[in-house]
């Protein structure tokens, strides 16, 4: 309860700030109809991605996200259509970022298929 709260509030600071800076995210031709905004506060060092329209897959792939941190890859996650598209989802904050947002096969995988990037966020 205490980890959610902490969200919470840094959600607030994030989206509150005037210091936040918001980047609209857009697939690619592989995923045209992909919309999504990033909200970065580089003094907070928090950072955040909203996740609004994602297109349709075949039942045996899904979306992934992917954020570079330090010159590796973290996984962040399957994220799906089903998704609440008014939630936050945190980003890890760091100079310079990178995130990715791949398709990939259903379930997810431990590394990120680069010919298969829809998007990406660069903050």
């Amino acid at each position: 309860m205490k980890e959610q709260l902490e969200d919470v509030r840094n959600q607030f600071i994030v989206l509150n700030n005037p210091q936040t800076k918001k980047y609209l995210v857009n697939g690619n031709k592989k995923a045209k109809d992909l919309k999504a905004v990033a909200y970065v506060n580089p003094v907070k060092k928090l950072s955040y991605i909203n996740v609004r329209n994602l297109p349709n897959l075949p039942e045996n792939q899904c979306y992934q996200m992917w954020a570079e941190v330090n010159g590796e890859m973290v996984n962040l996650g399957v994220i799906n259509s089903l998704d609440n598209k008014d939630k936050l989802r945190p980003l890890p904050y760091a100079e310079n970022a990178i995130s990715y947002i791949t398709i990939e096969s259903q379930g997810g995988t431990d590394t990120p298929t680069v010919k298969n990037i829809v998007a990406n966020i660069s903050y």
